[in-house]
């Protein structure tokens, strides 16, 4: 096909645009090429102009500035003040809609929560997101809160919204690669229902790891972020995505982007089985020995022997932090990981976290120093009802790494 001759595309408007789980989202959504179009502000006006795209989402910072370059506004986004979508008219004219409006509706009303008359907190809710969020939950009955750093209701001042049935983060605390770390502590609100994060990545955000932990319902932006595009596919073709179709892909993106983590007792293969995984799956491996090699120039069992193992733990986690947050790998963790509780959010956040059990006479001992002076025996007595209590699978260990991996995977696809 000549290049005068391929589609326009449709796709994404910003300054700065790293990665983005959205252009796997258009194609798994519609079969829609999608593109990054980074611009300068000074060059906004001109690529809007210009006949490089079909359509186009608009991220921060150019919701509002784009306004005075289009030709209409839909009804929401006047409403709201600030675009996010935006579609070329048959006859050339441009217009400006919200589709966010759409996806964090449909995020809430996931969480079942009751919103008639419930208080609800919304973080960060004077900003751009933070402001539909606000309308959202106005017009599903609820009475919202902004709070700010400097608004009329600051942090400072929650103790007096103690009965808050609702939260949610609206601000990018604990957005990747600043993960995990949390805006508030919910354990200042005794009647909250659910806890809403807009943030996607990591999956599982250091507030909604707390409230799983106290037992609260919880859900993460990426339910939002593809119904919003969903409802951009409707203003860009007319093609209507229904909720079980916006769901299935927000299921499968969320394994897509899941890491398989492995833990288990030393010598359990979890370096081999954790190859053979990756292989399968196509996709990165990560051994953490090797990682704390790549980052210390020494190997886990020489720091061992030349600084302790207190300091070599701390390092662990260093590297544990740095792997941890990323997307999409397959991770063989070092037996003792589990030895310190700060390490389990750091492989929750973004990981399906499987433990390998090996019957302990058959665990390999060579080049491990804490086997060496422990004993197998010990070592499992201290560790074994962590990997339990970590693990949100187990797996018995079969006859090779590829039987294993090949049990892992299967268990993975299901």
């Amino acid at each position: 096909m000549d290049s005068a001759q391929k589609p326009v595309p449709y796709g994404v408007l910003g300054r700065t645009l790293g990665h983005s789980y959205t252009p796997r989202i258009y194609r798994l959504l519609a079969d829609m090429d999608y593109i990054r179009f980074e611009r300068e502000p000074e060059d906004v006006e001109a690529f809007l102009r210009g006949d490089a795209w079909a359509g186009v989402n608009v991220t921060i910072p150019y919701k509002r500035a784009v306004v005075p370059f289009l030709d209409e506004l839909t009804e929401r986004a006047q409403r709201l003040g600030n675009v996010n979508t935006i579609v070329r008219l048959p006859d050339g004219r441009l217009r400006g809609g919200n589709t966010d409006y759409f996806g964090f509706k449909m995020l809430v009303e996931s969480t079942g929560v009751e919103l008639a008359g419930a208080r609800a907190l919304v973080l960060g809710g004077s900003g751009g997101a933070g402001s539909t969020c606000m309308t959202v939950l106005r017009d599903l009955g609820a009475e919202p809160v902004a709070v700010s750093r400097s608004g009329k209701v600051t942090y400072d001042d929650l103790d007096r919204y103690a009965d808050a049935a609702l939260i949610v983060n609206a601000t990018p605390v604990g957005m990747y690669p600043a993960c995990p770390a949390a805006p508030v502590d919910l354990e200042r609100f005794e009647h909250l229902s659910a806890v809403v994060d807009i943030v996607y990545n990591p999956a599982r955000t250091a507030i909604m790891m707390q409230a799983e932990q106290l037992g609260i319902p919880c859900a993460g932006g990426l339910l939002m972020l593809v119904a919003q595009a969903a409802e951009a596919v409707r203003a860009y073709t007319g093609e209507v995505i229904g909720p079980d179709r916006i769901r299935a892909v927000t299921d499968a993106l969320d394994r897509e982007e899941e890491n398989i983590a492995l833990i288990g007792m030393p010598g359990s293969g979890k370096t081999r089985v954790g190859q053979a995984i990756a292989r399968r799956l196509g996709r990165a491996h990560v051994d953490l020995d090797d990682a704390f090699r790549e980052r210390t120039g020494s190997t886990c069992a020489d720091f061992i022997l030349k600084r302790g193992e207190d300091a070599f733990r701390a390092e662990e986690t260093r590297v544990l932090e740095d792997v941890a947050k990323r997307s999409g790998l397959v991770i063989s963790c070092g037996g003792g990981v589990v030895t310190r509780d700060e390490n389990y959010p750091l492989l929750h956040q973004n990981s399906r976290i499987v433990m390998l059990d090996r019957p302990l006479d058959e665990l390999s001992k060579k080049g491990r120093p804490i086997t060496a002076r422990d004993g197998v025996e010990r070592l499992a007595a201290e560790r074994m009802d962590r990997y339990r209590a970590w693990a949100d699978e187990i797996v018995t260990s079969r006859e090779s790494a590829d039987a294993t991996a090949s049990v892992i995977v299967a268990g993975w696809n299901a």
